[in-house]
């Protein structure tokens, strides 16, 4: 009886082995928590702006890097998805249109907070506000076209 701990288990391991989990596609785990997460990052920091109190803008900086993060995680594993479902072509090409956009503006995003964050920098512009509702509303563009699939 083989076991996880043999050597042959691991070489027996295919690529679309990581793609499921629970039978379930992982890019269908992931997806909803960075939609979930640039939204209510962007709440965060226009309550901020409205209210003139810096503490949401941390919370609303940490939620903008973990939904960097994810969304990279969603494209990566929606492209492999897509590539072997053999999904319609037309169908995929506006979602991951969409997906791989709002993914580079929250990465770009993400990557802007953090500098700033690093650089000591305090205050907060609200430049990044502009980008956050373009990123939300990309990434809302994402989730629909994505749920048509």
């Amino acid at each position: 009886m083989r076991t996880r701990l043999d050597a042959g288990f691991v070489s027996n391991l295919r690529w679309t082995d990581f793609i499921n989990m629970f039978d379930i596609p992982i890019h269908k785990l992931i997806v909803h928590f960075p939609i979930a997460l640039m939204i209510i990052a962007t709440l965060y920091d226009a309550w901020a702006i409205y209210t003139g109190r810096p503490e949401p803008h941390r919370t609303g900086y940490g939620l903008t890097l973990w939904a960097g993060v994810g969304a990279l995680a969603a494209v990566l594993t929606g492209l492999q998805l897509a590539e072997m479902l053999h999904l319609d072509k037309g169908a995929v090409t506006g979602h991951a249109g969409f997906g791989i956009l709002s993914a580079i503006t929250i990465s770009a995003l993400a990557a802007m907070r953090y500098s700033a964050q690093a650089q000591e920098q305090k205050e907060y512009k609200i430049g990044w506000l502009v980008l956050e509702v373009a990123a939300a509303a990309l990434i809302c563009a994402t989730a629909i076209t994505g749920h048509r699939l």
